[in-house]
């Protein structure tokens, strides 16, 4: 069969290229715009990926790699490359800049970026309890099924409470 197929079209490994440089490739995928640089190919979680090319394939982030291009050297182990702007598909070198872990993480709260956890307690719009039956439950030597039943919730619901699991932070 391999031989039929070489009559039929020829060498199968002539127009087999090597892939081009990665900062070639890069530039593939770049859109510039007023002021960010838009990454137009693959993305995760709205941040750029290129392949290194080799095996094993490994993906970079593209404004990684834009900061290495762009200042001509590796990037420090541990360090982050952390966007002025807020896009993370942005690759404009002038955007980018290096960060520690925390400092990469103060940058994210003071941009309002935070997950914000959802609230404890009666401030908590899925709550069932309150604070009174919380004290009521500490203080009862009930068993849990008959308390649950007793307050109109489940026996874990009650467990979570006598734990210390949920409600913590009441006394």
């Amino acid at each position: 069969m391999h031989y039929l197929r070489v009559r039929r079209h020829g060498n199968p490994h002539n127009g087999i290229k090597n892939h081009a440089p990665i900062e070639e490739r890069f530039w593939r995928f770049i859109v510039k715009n007023e002021s960010c640089w838009s990454w137009i190919g693959n993305k995760a979680l709205g941040y750029g990926r290129i392949s290194t090319g080799k095996k094993p394939y490994v993906l970079i982030l593209a404004h990684r790699l834009s900061w290495e291009i762009h200042n001509k050297q590796k990037i420090p182990e541990g360090m982050f490359v952390m966007h002025k702007c807020d896009n993370p598909e942005c690759c404009n070198p002038e955007h980018l800049m290096i960060g520690t872990p925390k400092e990469n993480t103060q940058d994210m709260i003071a941009k309002g970026r935070k997950r914000v956890v959802t609230s404890s307690g009666d401030k908590n719009g899925k709550s069932v309890l309150n604070e009174e039956k919380v004290r009521f439950i500490r203080a009862s030597d009930l068993p849990h099924a008959q308390l649950a039943k007793l307050l109109e919730v489940s026996p874990s619901c009650v467990r979570g409470v006598r734990i210390g699991r949920t409600w913590s932070h009441i006394k």
